[in-house]
């Protein structure tokens, strides 16, 4: 079984495991993976098997959705891939087993792929982080 760690922008540590043929993501209550953050759209991505494979496809959020810092809109996951969505990381990883919280944190902020979500904030850049070529700013490559 996969699974997605969340780790929202106030430091809270969640594992949902992704099940069925369709997991959705984003704000709506609707949502497998609801995540209540700036930057994430009311149905923001979703994940799918194929039958051999899982894929994350943005489903047109404003702010777009990023795997190992490139922006996509259809992307086929790899264990450990590193995933941004507004202001929120998440991790997918394959594993059945339940990771304690202080593992699930370090898995999540631990990668080099991973960008430093404050320097973003402080600089009050959102606008031009979340660029719709998936293009960074010089300053945070």
């Amino acid at each position: 079984m996969s699974k997605l760690i969340v780790l929202a922008r106030h430091g809270s540590v969640r594992q949902f495991n992704i099940g069925g043929s369709t997991t959705t993501i984003g704000r709506d209550q609707g949502c497998d993976v609801q995540i209540d953050g700036l930057g994430v759209s009311r149905r923001h991505a979703t994940i799918h098997w194929t039958g051999d494979r899982f894929v994350l496809t943005d489903m047109a959020s404003f702010n777009g959705t990023f795997v190992n810092r490139h922006r996509v809109y259809e992307h086929a996951l790899k264990n450990g891939d590193a995933i941004m969505m507004g202001e929120c990381q998440l991790r997918f990883l394959y594993t059945s087993k339940a990771l304690p919280r202080a593992d699930a944190l370090r898995l999540v902020t631990q990668s080099e792929d991973l960008l430093d979500i404050d320097a973003v904030r402080e600089k009050n850049d959102w606008a031009t982080f979340f660029r719709r070529d998936g293009s960074l700013p010089a300053r945070l490559r």
